[in-house]
């Protein structure tokens, strides 16, 4: 019995929902809390933050830009029924109207006729009859409830949108200042959408910030290589991708992460059927993924209070279930791939390999910038890695990662302090179910050139539990 679990869980919660007697309910299972942009960073999603913070401070916030993200702006529920007619109007900000459906999508006076409009959760379709200026009449070929809040597509239309505009930089500013961790990238669809984020947080002094790039168009598809080497990570946004995104690419952009060190994380878009129930990913996507060794699984923004508990509840449990079934695969030399970290990556490569032939416990590591964890979660180990790191940033982006427990410390921290919180933290992982003969590795690797760290070994150890 161990307090720990191997994938993570990413959820969105709406900004109605950020009190504590919802975040407290779900807080244990959930890892990374998402913050959507799609409304504009207002007040609510700094209560968000602040509750979060409150209730445990060690959680990552993952800020969400908003790419080409459509929101409705109703204050209030709308029935609509089959073949009922309905305007769909442009508008900024929230309106409290159930005549008349507003949306803050700017192109509607660019859409066709018979273009269709999806409601994400509401589960609602409408088709466009007739266009204006800045709004559209609708007859609904999908009924039901549509939900305030929810994120509404446009299939097959690709209106024009910068990837950085100057909306994306006031909300990430402020981001920024209200104390988010990680950058999830909407709409990235090269290296040089990448570069140009990270340049922009380096001139706000927020460079070690990390972004996950999210796919998300066929065009992000294409150059699925360069994203994959220019991010920190990589999120596959499966609901929009719809069909162009069959078994076979989503495997080998999997396993290519993978190879690359670089955590991938899998959306689930949560729906509402006619018969109201939600519906998510199955037990058997999770005993899939799983198998691939996902290092996490986002759920979009829960928008009900009853589906936020339920879902969780559901996820979690399936990933405890299914966490540790994954088939054994040949273990690569990617060691050999780049001559001038041919030493670290051979550290890494060692401290695995050792899971793989002896009988270990756990391995304990220290990292700088999370390539020593990332690089090791992708190598797939079956057993907690303890990582400890100096930079919150790092230490953010690790507790991402498949299979690693982050824990930040001081800048004093040596080597010896390594080895005695380590087998701490161990105690406290296994709830003291731990022999003294049990086997731990501890490793430390050189991250970058000419990094000569004082106190630190630059290589691997194995320890008996008791002798650590």
């Amino acid at each position: 019995m161990t307090n720990f679990h191997f994938g993570k869980l990413i959820a969105g919660v709406s900004p109605t929902l950020a009190k504590e007697t919802v975040l407290s309910k779900i807080i244990n299972m959930v890892d990374v809390f998402k913050i959507s942009l799609g409304g504009g960073f207002d007040d609510n999603n700094k209560k968000y933050i602040d509750t979060l913070m409150k209730l445990d401070n060690s959680k990552t916030i993952m800020l969400e830009t908003r790419g080409n993200d459509i929101r409705i702006k109703n204050v209030v529920d709308i029935k609509l029924k089959d073949k009922q007619k309905i305007e769909v109007e442009y508008s900024e900000y929230a309106q409290e109207h159930d005549q008349k459906i507003f949306i803050d999508a700017t192109f509607l006076s660019q859409l066709k006729n018979n273009q269709e409009i999806v409601f994400e959760q509401s589960g609602i379709k409408l088709k466009v009859k007739e266009v204006k200026e800045d709004l559209v009449v609708c007859e609904v070929s999908q009924g039901g409830d549509l939900i305030q809040y929810d994120r509404v597509f446009f299939p097959k239309f690709y209106p024009e949108i910068p990837f950085l505009g100057e909306r994306e930089k006031k909300d990430i500013l402020r981001g920024l200042e209200y104390g988010t961790h990680i950058i999830a990238a909407s709409l990235t669809n090269s290296k040089d959408n990448v570069f140009e984020l990270k340049e922009f947080l380096a001139s706000q002094n927020s460079e070690k910030m990390k972004i996950f790039a999210k796919i998300e168009t066929e065009k992000a598809l294409e150059n699925i290589d360069e994203l994959i080497e220019a991010a920190d990570g990589i999120i596959l946004v499966k609901e929009k991708l719809g069909n162009l995104l069959d078994e076979k690419i989503e495997n080998a952009i999997i396993k290519k992460c993978k190879q690359e060190g670089r955590p991938i994380v899998i959306t689930f878009s949560l729906t509402q059927k006619r018969n109201n129930k939600g519906c998510t990913i199955s037990e058997t996507e999770i005993k899939k993924y799983c198998g691939q060794q996902i290092d996490c699984y986002m759920l979009n923004t829960l928008l009900k209070e009853e589906d936020t508990l339920n879902m969780i509840t559901d996820i979690s449990e399936g990933l405890e279930k299914h966490e540790l079934c994954t088939p054994h695969e040949s273990l690569g030399e990617f060691y050999k791939d780049d001559e001038n970290f041919l030493v670290r990556d051979y550290i890494i490569y060692n401290a695995y390999r050792i899971t793989k032939e002896v009988d270990v416990k756990a391995i304990v590591s220290y990292t700088e910038n999370g390539y020593t964890s990332a690089r090791l979660s992708s190598l797939k180990p079956q057993v907690p890695l303890i990582a400890f790191t100096k930079v919150d940033e790092t230490y953010r982006y690790i507790n991402m990662l498949r299979g690693v427990r982050g824990y930040k410390i001081s800048q004093s921290f040596n080597y010896e302090n390594l080895k005695r919180v380590g087998k701490e933290m161990i105690r406290i992982i296994f709830k003291g179910n731990i022999s003294l003969d049990d086997k731990i590795i501890i490793v430390q690797a050189n991250e970058i050139i000419k990094d000569e760290k004082t106190g630190m070994i630059n290589g691997v150890e194995l320890y008996k539990f008791k002798n650590i």
